[in-house]
């Protein structure tokens, strides 16, 4: 992903809640890293999300586990540093979330992937019961495949 991203001559900003800069970190452990990630942000709580960029109005209206939390992450990431590309991840790994109890549905995560006026946005289920690394290297598995279908 970092060698096509580069070759376009694309960057990107990785925008993590749950995954906790695990995106970040898989980008940053391919050569070349720096060439296309200049920056990425975790935002565990809702208010750095809002201090971030994103809306609490979208936080209020579709909970914070939701595509279109996930999109504004996304999008906030992209405005906060100029980065062609932006990813959103926003879910809950492996219990319901204690500031956010009537929303978190454990082994639910939304990944938005954002370019340009397209964005792709999925939804991730898995089984909650596992080991919370190996949860999260599922998110971020799917999160990369998702970029790469969106530069493709």
């Amino acid at each position: 992903m970092v060698k096509e991203l580069s070759r376009l001559g694309l960057s990107i900003v990785p925008v993590e809640s749950c995954t906790g800069g695990g995106l970040a970190n898989a980008i940053t452990n391919i050569p070349g890293a720096s060439d296309v990630l200049e920056a990425g942000f975790v935002t565990y709580s809702n208010r750095q999300k809002v201090a971030l960029g994103v809306p609490a109005k979208i936080i209020e209206q579709y909970t914070v586990y939701s595509p279109e939390v996930a999109r504004a992450m996304a999008e906030a990431g992209m405005r906060h540093t100029g980065s062609d590309v932006g990813v959103g991840i926003t879910g809950s790994i492996t219990r319901v979330d204690l500031a956010n109890p009537g929303n978190s549905k454990p082994g639910v995560v939304y990944i938005a992937v954002k370019r340009g006026e397209s964005c792709i946005s999925k939804k991730v289920v898995f089984d909650d019961s596992g080991d919370r690394k190996e949860a999260k290297e599922h998110v971020i598995e799917a999160a990369l495949k998702i970029v790469m279908e969106m530069i493709q």
